[in-house]
């Protein structure tokens, strides 16, 4: 299964899941550690304990939001199945939760019960360091999006958010990808294996809909340098360099209510997406 479509199937498993393994293992987030960790005032990074780029990105390691912040006593009153999978329960409710809107969750061999409500969403705007191809233009500010998209036409790939800018390349309709950003002008930087190899135009591409993502994936798209079209994106043959740039980013408060062996805490927490599309503490 590609990296992307597991990560559609976890999201969406996390609403009905309870109590199952997680893919990942996190040995930081241990029960015992949680609280510690928070108590000694350490930034925590969702997904940083898995490598970078897209392995950080869909790793599913929202436990430590949902253990660290809550307190070495409830966390310790939380066993493993238990904790992974309000692990997944937080991912979903800062991916997809509408403010106001309730995830409830209930172990189904433990009797612990939570309660994840979205409270506030808000707009961030942060340095960020973005990796681009050097065939391809820096913009000063991007709206983070960090999300499958796929084209609805055959398209064009810019070196910049512009049609008068190079063509890099072309993708197929039905091609997902990640896209990265969003420019001030209405063009979506697309994202292979997390560089930015150029932009199309917006209203050409569309977010993936799980049920419809048929088409191919530009991370796994092999290339070849003899192809005009696609020597765009062979990132073994083509230079990367890391800018810094503003990125809009969305954070989000959520609330837990927990129970867990005879113990209650409630507590709210924030938490920022960073420019690879992991969620950050802050």
């Amino acid at each position: 299964m590609k990296p992307k479509a597991l990560a559609v199937a976890l999201l969406s498993a996390s609403f009905t899941l309870a109590g199952c393994n997680a893919t990942q293992q996190n040995t930081l987030f241990s029960k015992e550690n949680l609280g510690t960790v928070i108590g000694a005032g350490a930034g925590i990074l969702i997904g940083s304990q898995v490598g970078g780029g897209d392995g950080r990105r869909l790793a599913m390691l929202a436990g430590a939001i949902a253990g660290g912040m809550i307190g070495k006593h409830i966390g310790a009153s939380l066993d493993e199945r238990d904790r992974r999978a309000l692990e997944m329960q937080t991912q979903a409710a800062l991916m997809s939760g509408q403010d106001g809107q309730t995830i409830y969750w209930q172990s189904e061999h433990s009797g612990a019960t939570a309660q994840i409500t979205p409270v506030a969403t808000e707009t961030r705007t942060q340095a960020a360091s973005m990796q681009r191809t050097t065939r391809v233009q820096s913009v000063p500010n991007l709206t983070l999006l960090n999300a499958p998209y796929e084209t609805t036409a055959g398209v064009n790939i810019r070196s910049a958010p512009s049609t008068t800018s190079d063509r890099i390349g072309s993708l197929a309709a039905g091609t997902s990808f990640t896209a990265l950003g969003r420019t001030d002008n209405d063009w979506i930087a697309v994202g292979r294996r997390g560089v930015n190899v150029g932009y199309i135009y917006a209203p050409l591409v569309r977010p993936v809909v799980a049920q419809q993502a048929t088409g191919t994936d530009l991370d796994t798209l092999v290339v070849s340098r003899n192809n005009a079209d696609q020597s765009g994106f062979d990132l073994d043959n083509l230079t990367v360099t890391t800018d810094q740039v503003q990125a809009a980013t969305q954070c989000r408060t959520l609330q837990y209510d927990i129970q867990a062996a005879g113990s209650a805490e409630s507590t709210q927490v924030k938490a920022c997406q960073a420019a690879d599309g992991a969620w950050e503490l802050i």
